[in-house]
């Protein structure tokens, strides 16, 4: 931290608690009510921490709370809008009450998601850890300072200033001191409960409605509206906009014992429905066909009771909830893992299943709120600039895929500061409340006028629905019908043969906006789909209808290309999206397609940093803008700068402006000081251009059986079997793994590949099976002994004359040539001359023949840092920091002509590299002391190969320092 702002900081606390004791002396401090207090100490200690108490600098730093259901806590504390803690202040003259004040505090900032509360009237302040939720005050409280320890322990004090927090230095500090547990937050629990809820409510109808032949989405769908509409009523009570209404009805039922609360449930849905009329408590009593089945199902009472009960207090009893203290996005999160859960009915009973598979085969990912509001603010937000209000009224915000709305929801508080703040009397507002009225005009404005979504699943077209509708419920008032905003529908297929009632065509379902010209901003999170996995007629319209269907593509790509036609011109995008379509074979359509316009905008890239949790996805944020661009910013996630993985700021990013992309090519993207030394390996020869081939290995399609490991033919352990066979070595070839195969150290047989083929005048012939019996009997029994196993390859396809052959034999002939062998998967680049000995597994390795025999000479160039340093730009990051090694990649690698001398230099350095690696491979793990000095030597030997390699390179000294730095 800055030592003029921490001092600085402290001088200021020291004048306060002077000031304060010259108004203890003068017996003023018993004088003093809350506001008073607030104004004279409290406002200026927090203001000494760093924190911009007036929002002079920034419209939501630091916030006055609205009143919850039990009291009132005065301000939340946030950084890039996310709460960091919760201050309840008090009057000098009244003092704390711990009891009461404290568990209000510690309440509120729990269902709020945020770790801690403060509690003051200056004389002391208590912090909290909320997470710790227990009837003790002492285990949840952290630290206790009194006015006259505030200098003497200004390093705890610190702790809540606002650079502190910018570090986790609370955090830090309550780990360390073990004052901070882990528990289960408010999301989280309600969310487990939520899954009991639906669980318990399907299965109980599934029992009582037997004779009315419901099926699985008719009951999932009676289930979710029951859910939606009490979690609204249930909101609507914690605002204080309807006096508690399910409970008091839940123990009047319990107490009579009669009757049946599915009934008084109907009354109360009939009331919301007249007073809010937004088509999600629709009733008509007299009209069943009106009527929503949820309302014409039988429910057990006890079902019901226990159901509404569950939305109250937690299961355990520790917590209430309070909803209108769980912003929409906690709810959005909830929600999108709820659709990943899927009902299994049968006649009798109901189940619901947490399915990992669901989830990954619809796409699901639920998007980081940090990542929500940096798409939507870099989007939106720079829209909204110098744009005056009646322009605003007519921007039009799409989200294709919208899930449970989490992109809306950020696009509805951007848009509802940006008319707070044009408000002429904003700064009045600032001090008096806004009058009810036109706050609920701006909302419904905002809600009807601005935001758009479209998802295939009905339930998270409710979801979003009601998510926003609880945007604007503030008071007792009419709620907009979204249902022509949210709809239901397959975003990318407008034709009912192939998507039935799903399909979607935008001209008629939008229509006006269409005619206008389109949406101004698509934002979202599309889902990500191989091609494998869809539909055969989903594809071939596809194919049909999108240029970015290109080899085994990914769904995304056609959310993007669509999106750019949605888009009216100057319209903006941003998505979250996988960044392998940046250089894999699959993502040429959608280079092309952006290209193509010039539209690419801005681009961050988070390299191998995971964004998702419980998902390995190698991600990007795409910023397209639908005009001719000259060029486009890049930035790389730098996540040594994370606050936890929790925001996202400029800071984070290291960028550079790179012009347009050409064509279909693909995308070389470098930030920042290493820009230059790309550029410059750039006009180098590629391997590509001096390679006959670049292939991969055999595939046996049952490596179990055609595989055994071991190094001596006489003894060969087979998976399939579990045994020990000897097999003649006629048809057996070594075969290399990725493991196998490692920079400057000899290749090794730890493994056999059965290879039934003749290799003749670059041919391959598969071996009749009568020749294999004799020339290797004990091969021909052991293949016997697996014919079924061979013959199901591939749903049988190898049932047949030709049973034991491979079911692709490509690239046979290569794997007896001379070649250079390279993992497919590495942190570095490491290559290793072969002279035909060996064959390459197809999922490890990539063999590379070169068109003249310069194969020491180029392999020693590969096992350079500086070859390493250009993969990393031009490759498929993976987590754990390595880097795809696959032909599209290993093609581009610039390779130098240099001089005969300087290549007999080269491979006499690399020669001797790998007799010191022979020589450490000898002394094995025996203890002696050769080994330091061995090292040492090849450490030498290996900066002395990379000194001249960025010589015949031309790289100059800060250059090569940057290489260094990158590629540790």
């Amino acid at each position: 931290m800055p030592d003029t702002q921490h001092d600085q900081a402290k001088k200021d606390v020291e004048r306060l608690i002077l000031k304060f004791k010259q108004f203890q002396e003068a017996g003023q401090t018993k004088r003093l009510g809350e506001e008073e207090t607030k104004k004279t100490f409290i406002t200026p200690l927090f203001r000494a921490l760093g924190w911009d108490m007036e929002n002079d600098y920034s419209l939501d730093e630091v916030i006055n709370e609205e009143k919850v259901s039990k009291g009132r806590v005065d301000y939340s504390f946030r950084i890039n809008g996310i709460p960091k803690f919760f201050l309840e202040a008090k009057a000098l003259n009244k003092g704390l009450d711990e009891a009461k004040d404290a568990s209000q505090a510690i309440n509120y900032a729990w269902h709020k998601g945020t770790s801690w509360a403060v509690l003051t009237d200056f004389q002391t302040l208590v912090i909290y850890n909320a997470e710790v939720k227990d009837n003790n005050l002492s285990n949840a409280r952290f630290k206790t300072l009194t006015f006259d320890q505030f200098a003497e322990h200004f390093s705890e004090l610190w702790l809540l200033s606002k650079l502190a927090f910018q570090e986790s230095l609370l955090d830090t500090a309550a780990l360390n001191w073990g004052k901070k547990l882990r528990k289960t937050k408010v999301g989280d629990q309600l969310l487990s409960e939520l899954m009991q809820h639906r669980a318990l409510l399907s299965k109980n109808i599934v029992k009582n409605n037997a004779g009315k032949n419901l099926s699985e989405e008719e009951v999932d769908e009676a289930v979710q509206r029951i859910i939606d509409r009490l979690i609204f009523i249930r909101t609507a009570e914690d605002r204080n906009i309807e006096p508690p209404t399910l409970l008091p009805k839940v123990r009047e039922f319990e107490e009579k014992k009669s009757g049946k609360l599915t009934s008084a449930l109907n009354e109360i849905y009939l009331h919301f429905d007249k007073t809010y009329n937004s088509k999600l408590f629709t009733f008509n009593a007299g009209d069943l066909a009106q009527r929503h089945l949820c309302e014409t199902i039988d429910i057990d009472n006890e079902v019901l009771a226990q159901v509404i009960k569950g939305l109250y207090d937690s299961k355990d009893g520790l917590t209430h909830y309070d909803f209108s203290a769980i912003d929409a996005d906690v709810l959005g999160n909830i929600y999108e893992q709820y659709l990943s859960h899927i009902l299994k009915k049968t006649d009798k009973r109901a189940k619901v299943e947490s399915k990992e598979a669901h989830r990954k085969e619809q796409g699901i990912y639920y998007t980081p709120t940090y990542i929500v509001d940096y798409i939507v603010r870099n989007t939106l937000g720079e829209m909204l600039k110098n744009k005056k209000p009646d322009e605003v009224d007519k921007i039009k915000v799409l989200d294709m895929a919208c899930g449970s709305g989490s992109f809306l929801l950020k696009a509805f508080d951007v848009l509802d500061d940006y008319y707070k703040k044009k408000d002429k009397n904003y700064a009045q507002a600032k001090l008096d409340p806004e009058s009810e009225a036109a706050k609920i005009t701006r909302k419904t404005k905002i809600l009807k006028n601005n935001l758009y979504g479209v998802d295939l699943d009905p339930k998270a077209v409710e979801i979003a629905q009601l998510n926003l509708l609880l945007k604007a419920a503030e008071t007792k008032h009419r709620l907009p019908d979204l249902r022509e905003n949210i709809k239901c529908g397959n975003s990318l297929i407008d034709d009912p043969t192939v998507a039935g009632d799903r399909a979607f065509n935008w001209s008629k379902e939008f229509e006006g906006i269409m005619k206008d010209g389109g949406f101004d901003v698509v934002v979202g999170n599309p889902p990500y789909v191989r091609i494998q996995t869809m539909a055969e007629k989903d594809v071939k319209y596809f194919s049909l209808n999108y240029s970015s269907t290109t080899r085994n593509y990914d769904i995304y790509c056609l959310f993007v290309e669509q999106a750019l036609k949605l888009l009216k011109p100057g319209g903006v995008l941003g998505y979250i999206l996988p960044s392998k379509f940046f250089t894999a074979e699959y993502g040429e359509g959608l280079r092309k397609v952006i290209s193509s316009k010039k539209a690419l905008n801005k681009l961050v890239d988070f390299k191998e940093f995971q964004v998702f949790s419980g998902a390995t996805t190698y991600t990007c944020l795409l910023f397209l803008k639908n005009e001719e661009n000259r060029s486009f910013e890049y930035a790389e996630f730098n996540k040594a700068n994370t606050n936890n993985g929790k925001t996202l700021i400029e800071s984070d990013l290291r960028k550079s402006s790179l012009n347009q992309p050409k064509d279909a090519e693909p995308w070389i993207l470098v930030a920042g000081d290493q820009l230059s030394i790309v550029e410059k390996l750039k006009r180098f020869p590629k391997l590509g251009d001096i390679s006959k081939s670049i292939f991969v290995g055999v595939q046996t399609s049952a490596d179990k059986v055609m595989i055994l490991s071991g190094s001596n033919h006489d003894a060969l352990f087979s998976k399939s079997l579990n045994r020990s066979e000897k097999l003649e070595l006629d048809l057996l070839r070594p075969l290399l793994s990725g493991t196998d195969v490692k920079r400057y150290k000899p290749l090794k047989t730890r493994q056999f590949v059965i290879f039934p083929y003749w290799v003749q005048d670059s041919k391959a012939n598969l071996a009749p099976f009568d020749e294999v019996e004799k020339k290797c009997p004990n091969l021909a029994r052991y293949l016997r002994e697996n014919k079924k196993a061979l013959e199901n390859r591939e749903n049988g396809k190898m049932k047949g004359l030709n049973w034991y052959a491979y079911v692709y034999p490509k690239n046979l002939t290569k794997q007896s040539f001379p070649k250079i062998c390279i993992p497919r998967l590495a942190h570095r680049i490491n290559a290793v001359y072969d002279d035909g000995n060996f064959c390459l597994d197809n999922v490890d390795v990539s063999g590379v023949m070169l068109s003249k025999d310069d194969y020491e000479f180029v392999t020693a160039i590969l096992n350079s840092k500086l070859l390493t340093f250009y993969l990393t730009k031009i490759s498929t990051p993976f987590r754990g920091g390595f880097y795809s090694c696959n032909k599209q990649y290993l093609e581009q690698l610039p390779i130098v002509d240099a001089s005969s001398a300087n290549k007999t230099k080269l491979v006499e350095l690399a020669r001797k590299m790998a007799k010191v690696s022979a020589q450490l491979g000898a002394l094995e793990d025996k203890p002696t002391d050769a080994r330091p000095g061995l090292e040492k030597e090849f450490f030498e030997l290996d900066q002395n190969l990379d000194a001249l390699v960025y010589d015949l390179y031309g790289l100059t000294a800060e250059e090569r320092r940057i290489v260094e730095e990158a590629v540790k």
